[in-house]
C-alpha cells in the first residue's frame, strides 16, 4: 500500500456485516480512478462483532491493498472503536462514518478536488437520507439545501449563523458527515473525557476546531439509512422525554463554548413540545395500526 493518503475512510463497525458490505462497495466501486485509489484508504475498527464481518472484509482486501481491518477482542463501545480508527489511519484527513451509511458515485473524486481548493482543516459534508437498501431517497432533498459551498473564517463563525436549536445538534451529532485534519484531532489532548458518551466526535470536533477555517459543503456525499440508527432507538414518551433534555444540554453546552445567548427556558419548551409530538405521532400510529388502517 503506497503512502500519502489523503483522506483515511474511517468505519467504526459492530455486528452489521451486511451493511458494511454495502458500504464497502460504495467505496470500492471508485477505486478504478488511479488518483482515489492512491489517495484514500479505508481503516475498519471491528469492536468484536459475532458475525462475518471478518470474512467480508477479507474479500476486499484480496483486491484492495488500501483496506485495513482492526479487530478488538472485546467490545470496546463506540467512542474507543472510532478512536481506534482514526488513531490507526495515516492520511491527512479523516473521514468518519458509520457502517450503515455508503457514498454517491464520484466523492472522493470530489472531495479530493475540495481538499486542493478550500483547504480547510474541518469540512461537513452535504448528506441525503435513503431507505433501507440505500436505492431509494425518502426525503425530497439533501439535508442542507445549498446552492453552493459555505465557507467560513472559523467554526465558530458558523456556529454563530445556526439559527435552530436543533441544527446546533443535528450538524454534528452525525458522525457520517464529518471530513478533518487528523493532526488537530490527535493534538486535542482531553478526548478521553468523552468516551462513553457515544458521540465523542461531537465534543473533539466542536473544541478541537473552533478557530478553524471550515466549509459546509453543497454537493451530497453521504447516504444514511435513514430507518437504521441504531443509537437512535428513542421510542415511547419516557424516552422521548429523555432525549429531550440530552438535546437541550447538548445545546446548553455548545452555548457555553462558543458564547450564545440562548434562553435555557426556551431551549427546554423547545424540546420538550417537540418530544412529546414525536410521541403522540407514534401512539396514533400504534392506534390506527391496531385497527386495521394502511396508508394508501
Amino acid at each position: 500500500m503506497s503512502g500519502n493518503k489523503i483522506i483515511s475512510v474511517c468505519v467504526p463497525t459492530y455486528n452489521r456485516a451486511d451493511c458494511l458490505k454495502d458500504l464497502l462497495n460504495s467505496i470500492v466501486c471508485q477505486f478504478d480512478n488511479k488518483e482515489v485509489c492512491e489517495q484514500v484508504e479505508v481503516v475498519i475498527s471491528d469492536n468484536a462483532s459475532a458475525d462475518n464481518t471478518m470474512a467480508v472484509v477479507k474479500t476486499y482486501q484480496e483486491n484492495f491493498d488500501n483496506i485495513r481491518y482492526l479487530r478488538n477482542q472485546e467490545n470496546l463501545g463506540f467512542d474507543r472503536n472510532l478512536l481506534n480508527a482514526i488513531e490507526q489511519s495515516s492520511g491527512q484527513y479523516c473521514l468518519t462514518i458509520g457502517d450503515d451509511d455508503g457514498f454517491f458515485p464520484g466523492s472522493f473524486a470530489l472531495l479530493l478536488e475540495k481538499i486542493k481548493t478550500i483547504g480547510a482543516p474541518y469540512f461537513m459534508l452535504n448528506c441525503w437520507g435513503y431507505d433501507h437498501w440505500l436505492k431509494e431517497p425518502v426525503l425530497s432533498q439533501p439535508n442542507q439545501k445549498l446552492e453552493k459551498d459555505a465557507v467560513y473564517d472559523t467554526l465558530a463563525d458558523f456556529v454563530k449563523s445556526i439559527k435552530n436549536y436543533l441544527d446546533l445538534v443535528g450538524f454534528f451529532g452525525g458522525m457520517s458527515t464529518q471530513l478533518f485534519l487528523r493532526k488537530t484531532w490527535l493534538d486535542f489532548e482531553t478526548k478521553n473525557e468523552y468516551i462513553g458518551t457515544s458521540t465523542i466526535h461531537f465534543f473533539v470536533l466542536l473544541q478541537a476546531f473552533k478557530n478553524s477555517r471550515f466549509a459546509l459543503l453543497a454537493e451530497p456525499f453521504i447516504k444514511t439509512r435513514n430507518d437504521n440508527l441504531r443509537w437512535d432507538s428513542y421510542q415511547g414518551l419516557e424516552n422521548n422525554y429523555k432525549r429531550s433534555v440530552g438535546t437541550a444540554r447538548a445545546v446548553f453546552w455548545i452555548a457555553n463554548l462558543y458564547g450564545l445567548p440562548i434562553s435555557r427556558s426556551k431551549v427546554y419548551a423547545y424540546f420538550l413540545i417537540r418530544g412529546c409530538w414525536v410521541s403522540f405521532k407514534e401512539l396514533i400510529k400504534k392506534i390506527l395500526k391496531k385497527m386495521g388502517w394502511r396508508k394508501k
